[in-house]
């Protein structure tokens, strides 16, 4: 049904509205106005109200007719325009920062990265990330920018853009939006990279559809992005889905967060590495391949204490799918297969054991779930107003 409103809130209800119409074709594809209708619940009148304003914007397509249901006209659809522009994604990972150009529909447009180094401090990586952000737009040379998203390392305050704890980096309280958005003159908006791949998952990847699913990094940190009723949660301190820190051995190896016995410990990559006695994690995927018994046992380890979390984890918010992702999901199935096993070892219930799978995005996951921040807020927010006029000033 229809929400109404008081008339002092009536933009508030356009807003609404308009988001409901742009998630509706952003989910289902081409739709006629009579199906946005049925699927929104909003009133004929002000479907047509709506996609006239974003047809005149240029937002939205107006295609060749789809079959009729019945005796009578052609319906005409709708569909997005995925070229009216693009929102740059970030991913500043502990090793690299990446940049993507992603367009309405989810598709990389352009793409660049650089290797972070050790000890960098946070102007010199908002240098960097900015510099990327260029180069990229100069060579898609879109029709518009719309924003940045940031997908960060560590514990990220998302309503302000700040990096509380990025234990890696050793920063704290580092205000990153602020920094990138003071370089770009764009509107920037952050999150921690979990849960921006489990955005990314969400809106363009395995995720979409599914309503309650937690998506899982396993790498040089471990941490889950954790989608509810189709939304992001992130829980009253923004610390929901901090996997990574499960304490796993209470008397087990100190972890960088000051506890001891954290599943990082014993299921990161770096701790895979150790067990295998071998250089990286990536060295001991090669060497699980080709049959190396150490490096399968370290794999298989790691794959049953990350299973056992899940498991957990499961247990209290019965999700309907768990994606996996990180540097040591490339494992593949010597991970993937004892940690569902674990998984299924731990269940309550066999007969709805939950389903796992890699990640549909692959190394793009947070990069493009840090661009759907973008769009979920432009759309969200409004058509043409809500862009600055970025690329006639670069």
């Amino acid at each position: 049904m229809e929400r109404r409103f008081v008339p002092g809130n009536a933009r508030l209800l356009k807003e609404l509205n308009q988001y409901q119409i742009l998630d509706a074709l952003r989910r289902h594809g081409s739709l006629a106005r009579s199906e946005l209708a049925r699927i929104t619940g909003l009133t004929p009148p002000t479907v047509g109200a709506i996609t006239a304003a974003l047809l005149a914007d240029g937002l939205l397509l107006e295609g060749e007719g789809l079959p009729a249901a019945s005796a009578g006209r052609r319906a005409v659809p709708l569909s997005l325009n995925a070229e009216w522009g693009v929102a740059i994604g970030v991913l500043l990972s502990i090793t690299r920062a990446q940049v993507l150009a992603v367009d309405l529909g989810g598709a990389v447009r352009g793409r660049a990265e650089f290797a972070v180094r050790s000890g960098a401090q946070p102007g010199e990586v908002a240098d960097g990330i900015a510099a990327a952000v260029q180069r990229v737009v100069a060579e898609v040379r879109p029709r518009r920018v719309i924003g940045a998203g940031a997908a960060l390392h560590g514990l990220v305050d998302h309503a302000g853009g700040v990096m509380r704890f990025a234990p890696h980096f050793g920063w704290r309280d580092v205000p990153f939006a602020a920094m990138l958005a003071e370089r770009l003159e764009l509107p920037v908006v952050a999150d921690n990279d979990v849960r921006c791949m489990a955005l990314g998952e969400l809106w363009f990847g395995a995720g979409r559809g599914v309503q309650n699913f937690v998506c899982v990094r396993v790498g040089t940190g471990i941490g889950a992005g954790i989608v509810l009723d189709g939304s992001l949660f992130r829980g009253g301190r923004a610390l929901a889905g901090e996997i990574g820190h499960f304490t796993v051995d209470l008397n087990g190896p100190l972890c960088h967060c000051g506890s001891r016995g954290c599943l990082e410990t014993v299921a990161s990559g770096p701790a895979i590495a150790r067990r295998a006695g071998m250089e990286s994690a990536t060295a001991v995927a090669r060497a699980a391949e080709a049959g190396d018994a150490r490096a399968l046992q370290a794999l298989a380890d790691a794959g049953t204490h990350v299973g056992v979390a899940i498991a957990n984890l499961a247990k209290t918010l019965d999700p309907e799918l768990v994606l996996i992702g990180g540097g040591v999901a490339r494992a593949g199935e010597h991970l993937l297969a004892p940690l569902r096993r674990a998984i299924a070892a731990h269940a309550l219930d066999q007969r709805a054991v939950v389903p796992v799978h890699p990640v549909a995005l692959g190394d793009d996951a947070a990069a493009v779930g840090a661009a759907a921040l973008v769009l979920e807020r432009f759309f969200r927010g409004g058509a043409v107003p809500a862009v600055l006029g970025w690329m006639g000033r670069h």
